[in-house]
């Protein structure tokens, strides 16, 4: 541990240590383990001194910001007729009085004696002109007096000329006046644009009114992109600091369209030194437990929680809790959804309090058969004709039955408001686990230790592990890897981030809301096969379809693409094998999105594994025709684009000031790049657009 540098202290506690999923000797159930994660102590030294410090830069407000406004003027006419061929001048367009009414759009009517009367007629020719033809100005007219408005907002309509060689009209100025641009303000990539009045939460905005004060608002809401930059006000310059010390905080460029905003430098700078990782320690924090998350999907997420409240313990068992009601009593009133009285239904439906109503045996299956539940009416049991267990409806019989004993037709009970009725059954109480066949390797967890928050700035009063601080924890993981095989997994993935793909990922459903394309109004059930045109859950049968995207890198394209006819016409046939690390957890169906927008799904997946730990995951991919239902699942969720600013990757290839003035399409150069190595001079270094490029072009020996 170096001596010059101390742990950056996060608002919240470490996870607990050795977090362990196992589920060998119950197939239906987890156990999760962990250590005490207030005994977690492995942070640094906190009695060294940090030297690290943090680059920043200032941004003056020399008053207040503008809003776009369009440049205005004023001709006022004071006396008249006007003498024909007088001339009035508007940016270069000149108007023209004469004597009577004209065609001429450029001319007007002056040989009124009513000074309004012409006023009228200038501003007709002003609107009805070139000046207004060509974008240039509008202009109204009360009484004498005629207001130009520039046409477009901006501190160009300031330049616009205003000439009058007639004393009967008054130019205001020899220019419009009062135009002013949008005071908008770039950190990085983002951008912030003054408004007059509130900001919008979240919103890429400041208001003028309060621009210091609104700026640091913005900068540092939670909501806005502005994650690499926090920002404070200090009376007459907003301070912009990098959100991490060090070196890594310098060259954050900012810039503003307005001197009412005057960065003193174009980028942050004073950075200097290297901030000491986050330590891991909790002897800050009063633990109360854990939180448990569950994924049923992959480590990727999404997670949702098992437990209610914290567990106090160093176990937890995950299953599919079922609930047996031995005699729930069914209200007249709130307890039936049909009493024999509908004038589309005559018969009688039970509704329970609880769902999802189950078979007494297996593993939360939902119930569907008369005997899976018991109805009694005043001490009597019913006929009982159905069962939806989805939605805890039972329908029960009124008409006569055989009794076989008495050879002879009986009437079962029949309710009444003033019977007893009472009903028993089993309900699925908490989460269906899915742990089952290919399932059980999307079942991950994590754990996330949860305190008394010390800061004061929960509402809750707790604070808790971000989930993006736990590492994931499978059933599948029968022990921790030893250090060979950590090794090799990452020397895999060196490799696929030197020569790999990089695409997004979509993992198919297997949990979740039923779609209601399976729902079989005949049987009553969710049993019929998912619409491979369904827009709800794109032919998967649970709404949504897929989770994702989630970045992935894949081996190299190796094979060749072929066009083949069939009885439906031509076909693209394009498949090969690639492989992946062990994360994210990929299964047959799931699919691919490339970065040139087509799409593969995935096939078999071999996982190569020690000891139930995934090193590596090998599976083949194949195009998906364009009409497949897997191009119309939305790519939400994408960054936006990572690149700070494009330069052409050959110097030689660029345009030069001699070349054509009017190209025909782009430049296939002018690509955005982000790469940037150290040390090369900007007019030599080629410059790509992913670290491949750089890793390939430069390695890690400096410039060649």
């Amino acid at each position: 541990m170096a001596t010059d540098c101390e742990t950056l202290v996060g608002q919240f506690p470490w996870p607990p240590a050795n977090a362990t999923a196992m589920s060998a000797f119950h197939l239906s159930d987890t156990d999760i383990r962990w250590d005490n994660p207030a005994d977690l102590n492995t942070g640094p030294d906190y009695t060294v001194v940090d030297t690290s410090t943090t680059a920043v830069v200032e941004v003056v407000v020399n008053g207040t910001p503008t809003i776009a406004a369009a440049a205005t003027a004023t001709l006022t006419v004071v006396s008249a007729p006007v003498a024909v061929g007088s001339t009035i001048t508007v940016d270069d367009v000149v108007l023209t009085a004469v004597d009577s009414e004209t065609a001429d759009p450029d001319e007007f009517d002056g040989s009124s004696t009513d000074p309004a009367v012409v006023a009228t007629k200038l501003a007709a020719a002003v609107n009805n002109g070139s000046v207004g033809a060509w974008g240039i100005a509008s202009a109204t007219s009360a009484g004498t007096s005629i207001t130009l408005l520039a046409d477009e907002a901006g501190v160009a309509g300031n330049s616009f000329a205003l000439v009058s060689t007639s004393s009967d009209i008054i130019a205001s100025a020899a220019t419009f006046s009062g135009g002013a641009d949008l005071t908008i303000l770039t950190i990085g990539q983002y951008t912030l644009t003054a408004v007059d009045g509130g900001r919008t939460p979240g919103g890429s905005d400041f208001d003028i009114n309060d621009a210091g004060v609104s700026l640091a608002e913005a900068i540092n809401d939670p909501d806005n992109p502005f994650s690499y930059v926090t920002a404070s006000w200090g009376g007459t310059c907003v301070l912009i600091s990098a959100a991490v010390s060090g070196t890594t905080g310098n060259g954050i460029t900012v810039s503003s369209t307005s001197a009412t905003l005057f960065p003193a430098r174009t980028a942050t700078q004073g950075g200097s030194g290297t901030p000491c990782p986050l330590g891991q320690d909790n002897s800050r924090w009063t633990i109360l437990g854990v939180n448990i998350y569950r994924s049923d999907t992959g480590d990727r997420g999404p997670y949702f929680r098992v437990n209610r409240v914290p567990v106090g313990t160093q176990f937890y068992r995950d299953r599919t809790d079922i609930v047996e009601v031995p005699a729930e009593v069914v209200s007249w009133s709130t307890g039936w959804v049909f009493k024999s009285d509908s004038p589309n239904n005559k018969g009688w439906r039970i509704k329970t309090q609880h769902a999802t109503v189950v078979k007494r045996e297996g593993n939360a299956v939902p119930a569907d058969s008369p005997f899976d539940v018991e109805v009694y009416i005043g001490g009597e049991r019913a006929v009982v004709t159905g069962v939806f267990g989805p939605t805890g409806e039972i329908d029960i019989s009124t008409e006569q039955v055989w009794n076989p004993a008495t050879e002879a037709f009986e009437l079962p009970p029949t309710p009444s408001a003033t019977s007893e009725v009472l009903v028993r059954y089993f309900y699925q109480r908490t989460a269906k686990l899915h742990n089952t066949l290919d399932n059980r390797h999307k079942v991950f967890y994590r754990v996330a230790s949860v305190a008394v928050d010390t800061t004061g700035t929960s509402p809750t009063g707790l604070s808790e592990t971000p989930l993006e601080y736990c590492p994931p924890v499978s059933p599948m993981d029968s022990e921790q890897l030893d250090y060979m095989w950590r090794e090799a997994i990452k020397r895999n993935q060196w490799i696929l981030d030197q020569g790999g793909e990089r695409v997004k990922l979509f993992i198919r459903r297997v949990t979740g809301n039923k779609c209601d394309c399976v729902w079989d109004p005949r049987l009553e059930a969710y049993s019929k096969q998912p619409l491979n045109n369904c827009l709800m859950c794109y032919g998967t049968g649970w709404i949504g379809g897929y989770e994702g995207p989630y970045n992935l890198i894949v081996g190299p394209d190796d094979t060749d693409r072929r066009v083949t006819q069939t009885p439906n016409g031509r076909r693209l046939e394009h498949a090969y094998e690639v492989w992946i690390g062990p994360s994210p957890m990929t299964s047959q169906r799931d699919f691919i999105v490339k970065q040139n927008g087509e799409r593969y799904s995935i096939g078999p997946v071999r996982r190569t594994q020690v000891r139930g730990r995934t090193l590596q995951q090998t599976f083949q991919i194949g195009y998906l025709d364009t009409g497949d239902i897997r191009y119309s699942v939305p790519m939400s969720a994408l960054e936006r684009l990572p690149w700070p600013q494009t330069r052409y990757t050959s110097p030689q290839l660029a345009p030069c000031e001699d070349s054509a003035p009017y190209p025909i399409g782009t430049d296939p150069q002018a690509g955005p790049m982000m790469s940037e190595k150290k040390g090369i001079p900007d007019a030599r270094e080629k410059r790509g657009r992913t670290p491949v490029f750089q890793n390939a072009t430069y390695g890690g020996k400096g410039g060649r």
